[in-house]
């Protein structure tokens, strides 16, 4: 049996490092973290002070998830303000996350997770009328190329019936815009756009070769070929310069965009899922809140 690092930031990564799934990684690494930092303040001391044992201990982990339950660990505000109580689904993913460590530590807690809540999809109707909304309105608040980015995102969702996952890795020859009938390859399956979408994608594609002109292209080694790029320069890390726009964007980037742009235009952020106007199982809500 792997021995488990006694200090919690190391057991922590430990287990980071035996899942294969970007987001299951991110999702996992953010709530042990929170978890991590909670049970430091609980106790006044650093977080490298914790220990896998705190993290172990039932007591702490029922004590974590009910101040998350009331937003007392939110780490950016809601819509219902900076304390708002944790949604049913995140509580669900903390959960899963406090026992997927437990078990790889040998000592499984076997907490029990809420059960999901779900969102629903928009309607064909619904989907294409808040295409048209959202394509023909810039919101104050979120910079222009954000804006096209994003609503490019939705456009694709709408028509292809794709979400994220999907979507994420389109590069630019996934565009056929001069078709005689203009389409997008999603997860290698050609999709017809309407005109919304088609303008929509023609305005990104534009600001997509304005980004990306010039000193990219030696940084890069050549053309970005990744359809969804950075509008805006990163912060810098490391002593290193802060990154030029235009490299290629994360999902976390793409999401906290749509979040913001669905929150900014409709006054409720929806899922880039819930515009897949498909007959199927609806979407979990809440991802997005912490």
């Amino acid at each position: 049996m792997t021995a488990i690092p006694p200090r919690a930031t190391a057991a922590v990564r430990a287990f980071l490092s035996t899942l294969t799934a970007e987001s299951t990684q991110r999702q996992r690494r953010a709530f042990l973290d929170e978890y991590a930092a909670w049970v430091a303040d609980y106790r006044q001391c650093s977080t490298s002070k914790v220990s896998t044992r705190d993290l172990l201990d039932e007591e702490n982990a029922l004590a974590w998830l009910a101040a998350a339950q009331r937003g007392a660990t939110r780490r950016r505000p809601g819509l219902a303000g900076p304390t708002a109580p944790a949604s049913t689904n995140s509580m669900a993913a903390r959960t899963s996350s406090v026992n997927a460590f437990s078990r790889y530590c040998g000592h499984p807690l076997q907490l029990t997770p809420p059960a999901a809540e779900f969102a629903a999809r928009l309607t064909p109707t619904e989907a294409h009328r808040t295409l048209r909304l959202l394509s023909g309105h810039h919101p104050a608040g979120m910079t222009e190329a954000a804006w096209e980015r994003s609503v490019a995102l939705v456009a694709l969702a709408v028509c292809s019936r794709q979400g994220i996952a999907a979507l994420h890795p389109m590069r630019l020859d996934d565009l056929d815009l001069q078709h005689v009938l203009p389409r997008a390859r999603v997860a290698d399956e050609w999709f017809p756009l309407d005109a919304v979408s088609q303008a929509a994608l023609a305005r990104w594609r534009a600001t997509h070769q304005a980004l990306t002109a010039g000193h990219l292209k030696v940084l890069q080694g050549g053309d970005v070929d990744e359809l969804w790029v950075t509008t805006a320069p990163g912060r810098p890390r490391g002593g290193r310069a802060a990154p030029p726009a235009g490299l290629p964007a994360a999902v976390r980037t793409l999401e906290a965009a749509h979040r913001k742009l669905t929150s900014l235009a409709l006054g409720t952020p929806l899922l880039l899922e819930q515009f897949c106007p498909a007959t199927g199982p609806q979407f979990q809500v809440g991802h997005h809140e912490t």
